[in-house]
Order: structure tokens, then C-alpha cells, then sequence
């Protein structure tokens, strides 16, 4: 059984918004957001990618206010990641954008905007801890809640390590690609096996796999690109193993850090 400590959310449960999170949410969602955008965009001039980054930032600015806020903060994410989107907007307005999205597309990704964040915030708040963490030290059983948070953490962080990284190495870019698959598994992995209370090895290589199938779904249906058979074959049974062996890190190193017991 793992030693990590088991986190409740009683630092507040007062329902009033918390704007302190609220504009730490916006201050972090323009960074990760705008330094996303702005770097992908130079090299990758497609709407539908750069779109994608943009959103994914507000995935991992949720999960990291949800993570380090007292207490359950996913509506200040949320409202924090609206408030970003809107400032994403205007930037991309004034500063004369090559992408320019309709009046229907911008509503759309505001919507979405909002939303990714209030995923990325539920995610932050339960590899925070919350009030199933003891029960789940104990249990045996095999939890979905850490397959849905691997999904969303493994899809973030593969589509901007993925672009990020070719951003900076376009002459090997298929090469750098691959690399930033690799991370993105290896780090999802890891992040829920040293995060989760109990054993989960399980759990984040379905996630892996799963976030494969998102990614041919993103690419095949948003980017238009068709994925022969044997690549996604391959990046199924990598995305599995990549997970697993992150998974496996992470309880070594979750272990490492428990308390030594005298004997």
C-alpha cells in the first residue's frame, strides 16, 4: 500500500467563488496558453492545431490550480479559463493573427475554453486527494475515476510535448513527434501512479491506450489526416506500455518517499 498522504478538501467549503484562484487561474491560463500559442503557431499554421493547443493549455492550467488550491476550486478554474479565452481572443483580434476564426467559431471556443478547464480542475482535484482517497488505499479494484484522469492529463501533455518539441526541431519533426509521445505516456504514467492511493499500474495503461484512440480520433477527424492501420496498432500497444512503465516509476518513487518503519 502507498504512504502518500490522504488529502481532503476541508481547507474551504465555504460555496462562494474564491477570486484569489480565480485570477492566479487567469495569470497561469495566459502563460501556458499564450506561450502555447505563440510558439506552435510560427510553424503550424493550421486553425484546427492551433486551436487544439490553445484548449489543451487550459486543461493543464485547471489540473494545476485544481491540484495546489486548498479546498475544491473547479469553478475558479473554469472561470478563470473563460476569462483567459476571452483575452486569447482579443489578443489574437489586435495583433492581426494569420488564423482568424468566425463569430461562431470564437463563441465555440469560449465554450470550450470553460469546459477544458472545469475538466483540468476536476483532474487537479483528485490527484489532489478527496474524500475516497482512504477507501481507495485499501480497495483492490480496478478505478475508472484514474483512467478518466489519465485520459485527460496523457491528451494534454501528448498534444503540446508532441507540437512543442517539433515546434523547435522542424527539420526532424516526425523524429521529435515521436519523442514527445514518448514523454507525454512516460509522464502521465507517472504522475498517476505516484498521485493515486494504492497500487495503479492498471489503470493508467488503459488510460494510455484510450488517449491513443483520442488522438486518432483528433487526427483523423478534426485534422483530416488518414492513420494507417499498423501505426495506430503500434502507438496502441506503446501508449500501454509507455503508461505502464510511468506508472511503475511513480510507485517506486511514492514508495522511496515513504516514512522508513523502524524495525
Amino acid at each position: 500500500m502507498k504512504g502518500n498522504k490522504i488529502m481532503t478538501h476541508s481547507a474551504h467549503t465555504e460555496s462562494k467563488l474564491q477570486w484569489k484562484w480565480v485570477i492566479l487561474s487567469v495569470i497561469a491560463g495566459l502563460i501556458i496558453v499564450g506561450a502555447s500559442y505563440f510558439i506552435v503557431a510560427p510553424t503550424f499554421q493550421s486553425g484546427q492545431v492551433q486551436a487544439v493547443v490553445m484548449l489543451v493549455g487550459f486543461i493543464v492550467t485547471g489540473a494545476i490550480i485544481g491540484h495546489y488550491s486548498p479546498g475544491i476550486t473547479i469553478n475558479e478554474a473554469s472561470v478563470g479559463g473563460a476569462l483567459v479565452m476571452v483575452v486569447m481572443l482579443l489578443v489574437l483580434y489586435i495583433t492581426k493573427a494569420e488564423i482568424h476564426f468566425s463569430a461562431a467559431i470564437n463563441l465555440l471556443l469560449l465554450i470550450l475554453g470553460l469546459g477544458f478547464s472545469w475538466v483540468g480542475g476536476w483532474a487537479g482535484e483528485k490527484l489532489q486527494g478527496d474524500q475516497d482517497a482512504a477507501a481507495e488505499a485499501k480497495s483492490q479494484k480496478f478505478l475508472w475515476k484514474w483512467v478518466i484522469v489519465g485520459v485527460i492529463i496523457c491528451f494534454a501533455l501528448n498534444i503540446l510535448f508532441v507540437f512543442l518539441i517539433s515546434r523547435f526541431f522542424p527539420v526532424h519533426m516526425y523524429r521529435s513527434a515521436f519523442i514527445g509521445f514518448v514523454i507525454s505516456f512516460v509522464v502521465t504514467g507517472f504522475i498517476i501512479g505516484f498521485k493515486s492511493p494504492g497500487i495503479t499500474l492498471k489503470e493508467p495503461a488503459v488510460a494510455g491506450l484510450l488517449a491513443v484512440l483520442l488522438d486518432w480520433v483528433y487526427i483523423r477527424y478534426i485534422v483530416s489526416l488518414r492513420v494507417p492501420g499498423l501505426y495506430l496498432t503500434v502507438g496502441l500497444i506503446l501508449g500501454f506500455l509507455l503508461t505502464f512503465f510511468g506508472a511503475w516509476l511513480g510507485e517506486r518513487y511514492q514508495q522511496s518517499t515513504m516514512p522508513k518503519v523502524k524495525a
